[in-house]
């Protein structure tokens, strides 16, 4: 039977068709571990990911899940829950028990790689030579979402960044800083304690102090948490202050405002990734979407001048 089930280009077709139908009748189900044993393939694939609570990251794993099941692979799931050593001890205990790993912004890369050994990767976010990555690209929708507040008249912004360790932070980052001062934004950046919606409305009153028109926030759970923090303080969105985020996470559209955001693809991203650790190494870019919605609109005239007032007090400060 191992071999009919195992091998059934190796058996004769009488043969095959009685095994077939007595493992039918049976209601057998072969052994997984047994057939690594012949195989030497586990049939396993580990999926790491920093936070399983983010709804960012639950999209990539629901992806990874429907790709693989197609694949008749099993998904393990690790959430490090944004503990940097955690990625490494997953690594290290399951390089031996999965045909390969999907690690998803990971964030102690290289001591990973190393514990990961001859195992084969896909990295999600994050460029590793000679590995696969899926890389999430944000510059143009970048572009033309400041585009879209600059054409609202708005000139100062806040921008709320993400984890230090984030590949996906930086990229974010640069586009915000670099085609903002490229087109005339005065942008501050706020330095926000986690990447959380509780952390971000916590920063809400340096924001407000910032005299910024606008607010771009490394993800949607941290738009969101300004927005609550600025109705908490009995200001409006988008009257009194413009919020955009990033990702498009399902809860995006269904905040009342509906969130202005960029959109990632994250389905594909998914997909994709599976099929890398099943073909072999390659890299892919894709790029995000600017969604427009109800958060952001005309800059305030309230704000606008309380803005130029700041940034001539700036000024004043620099010359003196």
């Amino acid at each position: 039977m191992s071999r009919t089930l195992n091998l059934p280009e190796r058996v004769a077709p009488e043969t095959r068709q009685r095994v077939e139908a007595a493992v039918r009748e049976l209601g057998f189900v072969p052994s997984r571990a047994a057939r690594g044993l012949i195989t030497g393939r586990t049939g396993n694939v580990a999926v790491i990911v920093p936070d399983i609570t983010n709804p960012h990251f639950a999209s990539l794993v629901r992806a990874v899940e429907r790709t693989a099941r197609e694949a008749e692979l099993q998904v393990l799931l690790v959430d490090t829950g944004e503990h940097k050593e955690e990625e490494v001890r997953a690594a290290k205990s399951l390089a031996r028990e999965v045909d390969g790993f999907i690690v998803i912004s990971p964030r102690r890369l290289h001591r990973a790689l190393d514990a990961l050994g001859a195992t084969p990767a896909v990295f999600v976010n994050r460029p590793v030579p000679q590995h696969s990555s899926v890389l999430l690209r944000t510059a143009p929708a970048v572009a033309e979402a400041l585009h879209h507040l600059e054409s609202n008249g708005h000139h100062a912004l806040a921008y709320l960044g993400g984890p230090a360790a984030s590949w996906a932070a930086g990229e974010r980052r640069h586009a915000v800083r670099h085609t903002g001062r490229k087109s005339g934004f005065e942008v501050e950046e706020i330095v926000v304690p986690g990447p959380t919606f509780e952390a971000a409305f916590g920063t809400v009153g340096r924001v407000v102090d910032s005299g910024a028109t606008a607010v771009v926030a490394f993800n949607d759970q941290m738009a969101l948490g300004v927005i609550a923090g600025l109705r908490d303080r009995g200001l409006s969105v988008p009257g009194d202050i413009s919020v955009v985020g990033f990702d498009d996470v399902p809860m995006a559209a269904m905040v009342a405002p509906p969130l202005t955001t960029i959109s990632m693809p994250t389905d594909e991203a998914g997909t994709l990734a599976v099929d890398m650790l099943r073909q072999g190494p390659a890299s892919r870019e894709l790029f995000g979407t600017f969604v427009l919605r109800h958060s952001s609109g005309p800059v305030s005239r309230g704000r606008a001048s309380v803005a130029a007032a700041r940034g001539q007090r700036v000024s004043g400060a620099d010359r003196a």
